[in-house]
């Protein structure tokens, strides 16, 4: 049998459901809390402010949360970051992946599309007929420095003859 769903909003309950309520729920997060400092053996504080209280909620106790919230702050190399701070390097590493796959993926293209204007396919679109130009001019680039390698080696090999000339 599935399990009931919670409510997300509370406006329509009466202050003393609401109170029996946020007092479940947080009877529920500080077991969690607990479950998670022994299992991964960390320091766990919360610390909850309520908004018709002066008080604040505060587990296991207000001097161990503080504790807890005064060590992490006492590090030099902890520094508090947002959750949209912590997300752009991953997001820009994935644009940045995804702009790869797609330069892969339109140079795959342009060589098929290469490939069937030699078998004689004679309609293209405008930009069909960009990249294949873009393709020609990158393997011109490629033509000529495979020229210039070529040429080296050779000059290399005929620097090497010379030198063997005359001598035993």
């Amino acid at each position: 049998m599935p399990r009931k769903r919670a409510r997300l909003t509370t406006s329509d309950l009466d202050e003393e459901k609401r109170k029996k309520m946020l007092d479940e729920k947080l009877e529920s997060l500080c077991k969690k809390a607990y479950e998670l400092s022994i299992l991964c053996d960390v320091k766990v504080g919360i610390i909850c402010s309520i908004p018709q209280k002066p008080d604040v909620f505060t587990w296991p106790s207000l001097i161990e949360a503080q504790n807890i919230v005064n060590d992490y702050l006492g590090f030099p190399e902890h520094k508090l970051v947002t959750h949209n701070d912590y997300l752009k390097p991953i997001v820009k590493n994935r644009e940045k992946y995804i702009r790869k796959l797609e330069e892969i993926a339109e140079e795959k293209e342009m060589k098929n599309l290469f490939n069937e204007l030699f078998e004689g396919k004679e309609l293209f679109n405008v930009r069909e007929i960009k990249g294949l130009l873009k393709l020609i001019v990158a393997k011109r680039v490629q033509l000529e420095q495979r020229k210039i390698q070529l040429n080296e080696v050779v000059a290399n090999d005929n620097n090497v003859g010379e030198e063997n000339v005359g001598h035993p």
